[in-house]
């Protein structure tokens, strides 16, 4: 059986100006400056046409946004852990899509990022100022560029499991080689992940590599000689916050959201009601309302809040006959300190606080554990 090109579905790439007339089987063929072949557009040449390629991933991402938007995906809808679980497997492979196969340019890097910025402050319900990195690291998110080494890796990895049969599994020994000057080969020679694999490539030895490598790229922020002061006030490893996903009500999750954020308060626009010379600042806060006294914590602690924050446990406590915990006086008394700035940054009088403040996640960390027979 012969092999036939349907001339209706092909295009000449040519962007000069010397219109030239191609026919197949006496078929006309069209000729076009660019050509989406299964989303991916192409120029001249047969390259890659990376900057719209990232205009329409954009493009298409935001569009989608707006629509999950309608269903909940927003500040005051679903919460933000399955906010962003949206994000990330439906908006973000939108974003990334043609990422693993292209060489692509820091401006083009920072289009992407820059619309991964947008999705991210609209499910938190930031500004357009809002930082970004400490939203990436609550929700354990990588940035656009280390998503890009994540998925060369991943895709040469891929590439070098395929069946004796696949065309690229019958081209790699070509395409490995420096001389081939291929996609392939300056992938897996400036890819960093990659190149901290063993003579010994699978896909365990590959999930070690990016937790390494994503630990090093924090490590660094962290290190910096100008590192993000709510940054190092944040978990020092690459995790899942857990403020994201314990038991809370939706007041008491955003609360610590917000603190976490450096949103409550927000440092700029409100006096401090019992000190109306003094801006309500977070330092101001926790001198104002004897946050370390009343927290139990040494003042030698910048942070009492946050550093609470980082020690609450991620799975329920299993000394259940204690049950003078300390959690059992310091989260109740940490939902209403965070209770009371909320209504200051309001320039509201705090009222009297519910007796349940933050028993959800008491109720969790204390229940009995279930015995199966």
């Amino acid at each position: 059986m012969g092999f036939r090109w349907n001339p209706q579905k092909c295009v000449i790439l040519d962007d000069s100006e010397i219109q030239q007339t191609y026919k197949l089987y006496n078929h006309p063929i069209p000729q076009a400056s660019t050509f989406p072949y299964l989303g991916i557009p192409f120029k001249p040449g047969g390259l890659i046409d990376d900057q719209q390629l990232v205009t329409q991933n954009a493009l298409k991402a935001l569009q989608t946004l707006n629509q999950l938007a309608a269903i909940g995906v927003n500040p005051r809808g679903f919460s933000r852990l399955l906010a962003s679980r949206f994000y990330a497997h439906i908006l973000r492979p939108q974003l990334e899509y043609g990422l693993a196969i292209v060489k692509y340019k820091k401006s083009t890097i920072d289009k992407l990022e820059t619309a991964q910025k947008k999705c991210l402050r609209r499910i938190f319900g930031g500004s357009s100022r809002s930082s970004v990195t400490i939203m990436l690291h609550l929700l354990k998110l990588p940035t656009i560029r280390e998503r890009l080494h994540i998925l060369q890796a991943k895709f040469l990895l891929r590439s070098e499991n395929l069946p004796d049969d696949a065309l690229l599994t019958g081209l790699l020994p070509t395409i490995a080689n420096r001389e081939s000057h291929s996609i392939w080969y300056k992938l897996s020679a400036t890819n960093v992940i990659w190149n901290r694999l063993p003579s010994t490539h699978d896909s365990r030895s590959l999930n070690k590599a990016i937790r390494v490598y994503r630990q090093e790229n924090l490590n660094k922020l962290r290190n910096a000689t100008q590192p993000s002061k709510l940054l190092l006030l944040c978990r020092p490893d690459i995790s899942l916050d857990p403020i994201l996903w314990l038991p809370m009500t939706f007041v008491e999750r955003d609360r610590c959201l917000r603190w976490r954020l450096g949103w409550l308060p927000n440092n700029y626009s409100t006096s401090c009601l019992y000190h109306p010379t003094r801006t309500l600042t977070k330092a101001h806060v926790i001198d104002c309302l004897k946050i370390h006294n009343r927290l139990q914590l040494p003042h030698t602690i910048s942070d009492p809040i946050s550093f609470l924050l980082n020690l609450l446990p991620t799975s329920p406590s299993r000394q259940h006959k204690i049950r003078c915990h300390a959690w059992t006086l310091r989260w109740p008394t940490l939902q209403l300190i965070l209770s009371e700035v909320d209504y200051l940054q309001h320039n509201k009088e705090p009222p009297t606080p519910p007796e349940n403040l933050g028993q959800l996640l008491l109720d969790w960390m204390y229940a009995p554990p279930i015995i199966t027979p």
